[in-house]
């Protein structure tokens, strides 16, 4: 690779800043050409796997791009990113946002209407938080959130719908992990036909185990999401990595029983898979009882800690279609319960802002989903069967081609 040439003399480095790891010029407050000049240049490898990643995005030449990360983040990797964006011919900017400091100490998102108008100007936005270690806020607002000046519901809804230019990837995940989940154009294709049919079916979702579990939703009138890892259609927005189908039910229309099994997980609880069986119990679109022991508890302390309803209530629901995910050490859990081909996975709380969804989005986003809660509490189950409007589409956890699993 050519070494970039800087041409003049460059500026002074605050305190903090990352130019006081360049090589000391005479005034060690000041950054020379030559300073420059000497940086290491990223890895050809990690320059090739962003570039790949880029590319998969639709990233071309002439195309504005914006990476957007808090002030503290991995500087190898957003070089190569930024690199690789170059090398496509690409241009635009790393935005490293920086938090509000209160009266406390305490960092506060300082996210603003400028900061959306800036993202919703990208033809391909990735935020991202590689190497935030310390848990400074994030460069996007959370999904309820809304600090834009834009007609739409929350900041989400207003780049994560049909008719909006911008293509949205949060990337996550160390370097091993995003070559194990990388996205592949089969696990697209199957993952879009799971989207597909929630969205043209609309209708009465059911699951069925031989634990006991008898549990029924209604997605009428919500479209299907597909999280597949890329985001190549203008208004989508997806998690690299990723793969699974889901909808945001009706809000009270959520019926029956769910019997976690020991191997089910709770991401929240600790140790996260259960050992021993937990009952949920619903009736109009929420949890009224958790049944069981000590995890049992547990569950129910953890929702009535927020000391509001709809922390009981549904958010959404899906399966996943990944198939190379894998559960090895504390840090798979995540992207396993979420992802794993055949799991169910379930939130409880907040689905409103999810995107506006639908087939001219890309089968990206809830819709016009409206429950507003304190928490987005996952849990997930396996081994189940799942009816799409009366067809079992899942039996025993292994998915159908139709819903999106493997020929």
């Amino acid at each position: 690779m050519k070494r970039r040439k800087f041409v003049k003399v460059v500026g002074a480095a605050g305190a903090g800043s990352s130019l006081l790891a360049v090589p000391a010029s005479a005034d060690p407050l000041v950054s020379t050409t030559d300073d420059l000049n000497l940086r290491p240049e990223p890895p050809s490898p990690l320059v090739a796997h962003c570039k790949r990643i880029l590319e998969q995005n639709l990233l071309r030449e002439g195309e504005i791009f914006v990476v957007a990360t808090p002030m503290v983040f991995d500087h190898d990797y957003l070089l190569a990113l930024l690199t690789a964006a170059g090398e496509i011919g690409a241009s635009g900017a790393h935005m490293a946002v920086f938090p509000r400091i209160n009266s406390a100490g305490q960092y506060e998102s300082s996210l603003s209407a400028w900061h959306w108008n800036t993202y919703a100007e990208a033809d391909l936005l990735i935020t991202s938080n590689l190497g935030n270690d310390i848990g400074l806020p994030g460069a996007s607002t959370a999904y309820g959130n809304k600090v834009g000046n834009h007609p739409y519901r929350t900041d989400f809804e207003a780049i994560n719908r049909p008719g909006h230019k911008t293509r949205w990837l949060a990337l996550g995940y160390d370097i091993p992990r995003q070559q194990r989940y990388f996205p592949t154009a089969e696990r697209r294709e199957r993952t879009l036909r799971g989207a597909q049919l929630l969205d043209e079916t609309r209708g009465e979702l059911r699951v069925v185990s031989d634990a006991g579990s008898d549990w029924r939703c209604s997605m009428e009138g919500r479209p299907g999401h597909a999280q597949y890892g890329i985001a190549d259609m203008a208004g989508r927005w997806d998690n690299f990595g990723y793969g699974c189908v889901a909808c945001g039910p009706i809000e009270d229309s959520a019926e029956g029983v769910l019997v976690l099994q020991p191997g089910d997980i709770i991401p929240d609880l600790h140790p996260q898979v259960l050992e021993e069986t937990v009952t949920l119990n619903w009736e109009g679109g929420y949890v009224t009882s958790v049944e069981g022991g000590r995890r049992a508890q547990e569950l129910g302390m953890l929702l009535s800690v927020y000391n509001d309803r709809e922390a009981f209530g549904i958010s959404h629901f899906g399966w996943g279609t990944h198939e190379r995910t894998e559960l090895g050490e504390p840090g798979d859990v995540g992207h396993f319960h979420h992802n794993k081909e055949g799991s169910l996975f379930y939130s409880l709380g907040m689905n409103f802002g999810h995107g506006l969804g639908g087939a001219g989005a890309g089968y990206s986003g809830l819709g016009y989903s409206s429950r507003i809660a304190p928490n987005h509490t996952h849990f997930t189950m396996f081994g189940c069967d799942v009816y799409v409007a009366g067809d079992r589409v899942i039996e025993s956890g292994r998915v159908s081609p139709e819903a999106g699993g493997r020929m």
